[in-house]
């Protein structure tokens, strides 16, 4: 227990570490939410609602409001994890082959994960609140944000576990994320509202976000998707970790031989 303990509290302090991401992420949401809100029309926007198995005609500046904390979340969460993902990466490699183990620290790993990105998405709520007082349910609102947020930071984990270059994996997180989000909306958008787009990470939750935002459903099997790719991305991370960890200890034990 108490390794796991202080596994938690490593994982915590690498997030914690990170003051460029969540002083991003503080002064960078109500920005972008000011300057997207003021270039943005009322104009109606038809919104291909998978849920209901309908178009639903919603407007476009409540629209931007909503997917624009999905498109920030994604982006700085993704960041954020691979930065601290790639950083750690060899202290927590000693820390595994320290007796830690890998179960203790996958754990640690996904609490904090989980932890942070539940607080950094309830923040991103409250920005969006400022600006835009009537969502339908908030609750399922914050959901969604916490949702990408798992989603890309597992993505952003698995990319700091696999890659040795820190500006490749920037790269990635950049151009991926915003074009997950992106292609979802269906703003001077037209490969938006196509049945491929299911098949992206960012579905689950933008499905979840109009959910929550102009309907009272709440997409329960859309998040279920969303899930999976968060899941996945971790599955993966972590199999990587342990192939990595295990095939260095097996050249070092030969090499003492």
């Amino acid at each position: 227990m108490k390794q796991f303990l202080a596994a938690t509290k490593f994982s915590f302090k690498e997030q914690l570490a990170n003051r460029f991401a969540l002083g991003l992420l503080v002064l960078f949401v109500p920005i972008v939410y000011w300057m997207y809100g003021a270039v943005t029309p009322n104009d109606a926007v038809p919104f291909r609602f998978q849920p209901a198995g309908t178009f639903l005609s919603v407007n476009g500046h409540d629209l931007m409001y909503i997917t624009t904390g999905l498109n920030v979340l994604a982006l700085i969460i993704g960041f954020m994890f691979f930065h601290s993902a790639h950083k750690s990466l060899e202290f927590d490699k000693r820390l595994t082959r320290a007796g830690l183990g890998c179960l203790r620290f996958i754990l640690a790993k996904i609490l904090a994960l989980a932890v942070v990105t539940a607080i950094l998405s309830l923040y991103t709520l409250l920005i969006l609140l400022i600006f835009w007082h009537s969502p339908h349910n908030i609750f399922v609102v914050w959901l969604s944000y916490w949702l990408i947020s798992l989603v890309y930071g597992g993505f952003g984990l698995l990319l700091g576990m696999l890659l040795d270059s820190e500006l490749a994996g920037f790269f990635i997180v950049i151009m991926f994320s915003q074009m997950d989000v992106f292609l979802q909306i269906p703003i001077d958008n037209p490969a938006a509202n196509k049945t491929f787009l299911k098949f992206f990470p960012s579905y689950g939750a933008v499905q979840m976000s109009i959910a929550g935002g102009f309907t009272n459903n709440w997409a329960i099997k859309e998040a279920l998707i969303g899930g999976s790719w968060a899941i996945v991305f971790l599955l993966i991370a972590f199999m990587i970790f342990y192939l990595r960890t295990r095939y260095r200890s097996s050249l070092k034990i030969i090499a003492n031989n």
